[in-house]
């Protein structure tokens, strides 16, 4: 019996070594691996401060906002998570095509599923929320879907600006922001991000943070960083640490909205009576739960934002590439599109990969063949 204990607690102890072992491991990963960005350097706390929605170290939205809405007898489906139906996840590689250079010129659009665009207005090539690899930082999880033509960031043309909605994974690849920092790529942020950047190799001369309702011009091109309800953070600890926030490009030309992540908000309107009507906007719509109903939208509000912003032409997006979310991962654009034909707003539903114009916006239902 003796012999037994001594043996259970040399067990328990080579247990209890290799848990800390593994927390040791964890947190040494979480401060070495430049995966979690770095925090917002002294000039860029200088600008949050003078922020008017930056307080005790923090943002804030501009209307009160719970990142939990769960009520109560609310639990986490875990038989759900262990054991998915089989439509969670798609059975087969997605329909897409290969992204060709040659086929894209000024006023054309491509998506690369997921929030990651690519357009070219006022002889500028401009990228959004880049995301080639995996939405984690580590190598678990966060995986994108199998497409019979996976999007590769060495397919595009030479990117001059780039611009990023939020610093969540899902929006802000560290390992393709290296890849463009070697371009002399313009980065146009949110208050904070910079360090981020600067630490995945941008130079700094090659960055500008801006606070909501600022601009930016760029060749014949206006950007302005403008509201959206959601949050921030790379870990645990530093939720609210740097901004957030939605996109508008004008051009002679062009008008374009995107929304990056957002709960529904008043804001929309504001905006759209303030830079619109946009010829297409770009809402997500995608990774939503009732449990986060005030920092993600349910479809049929997505197309409610579409119409608050006076956009001539929807564009779902947040969907198709990653699975972030317990629903059907078409369940977002089935929806779209049922909640638009009510309310008569067009769609616009190109494969990935598909290079597209405003004048002939490509709508296939490429989703129900799998």
């Amino acid at each position: 019996m003796l012999k037994l204990i001594r043996v259970l607690i040399k067990f328990l102890l080579w247990l209890l070594l290799f848990i800390v072992l593994v927390v040791l491991a964890g947190v040494a990963y979480r401060f070495i691996a430049p995966t979690f960005g770095a925090k917002p350097s002294a000039v860029s706390l200088e600008r949050m401060r003078n922020s008017s929605h930056y307080r005790d170290g923090k943002f804030f939205n501009r209307e009160d906002t719970q990142l939990d809405t769960s009520e109560p007898g609310d639990s986490m489906d875990i038989a759900g998570y262990l054991f998915p139906p089989d439509d969670k996840n798609p059975n087969q590689p997605l329909p897409s095509v290969p992204f060709d250079q040659t086929e894209f010129g000024d006023g054309d659009f491509v998506w690369f599923g997921h929030s990651t665009l690519l357009f070219r207005t006022g002889g500028t090539n401009i990228l959004v929320d880049p995301v080639f690899n995996r939405a984690s930082p580590i190598p678990i999880g966060g995986k994108p879907f199998d497409m019979e033509a996976m999007p590769e960031l060495a397919d595009l043309p030479k990117i001059d600006v780039v611009l990023i909605s939020h610093d969540h994974y899902d929006h802000l690849d560290h390992l393709a922001i290296s890849e463009l920092a070697a371009d002399n790529t313009r980065f146009l942020v949110p208050l904070g991000i910079q360090s981020h950047l600067l630490r995945w190799g941008v130079p700094v001369k090659n960055i500008v943070e801006l606070d909501w309702f600022e601009a930016y011009d760029i060749s014949e091109s206006t950007f302005t960083l403008t509201p959206s309800r959601h949050f921030s953070g790379r870990g645990i600890t530093n939720r609210f640490s740097t901004l957030w926030g939605s996109w508008v490009v004008k051009s002679a030309d062009t008008a374009v909205y995107f929304s990056g992540d957002s709960g529904y908000t008043k804001d929309f309107k504001a905006i759209g009576d303030e830079f619109g009507p946009f010829d297409i906007a770009f809402i997500e719509n995608g990774a939503y739960n009732k449990q986060w109903a005030q920092i993600h939208m349910m479809p049929e509000q997505s197309v409610q934002a579409a119409l608050d912003l006076n956009a001539q032409l929807f564009f779902p997006i947040h969907w198709g590439k990653f699975d972030l979310a317990q629903h059907r991962w078409a369940e977002p654009i089935e929806r779209a599109v049922l909640a638009a034909k009510r309310k008569e707003i067009p769609v616009v539903a190109p494969l990935v990969g598909q290079v597209f114009r405003l004048e002939s916006p490509p709508y296939e239902e490429w989703w129900k063949r799998l």
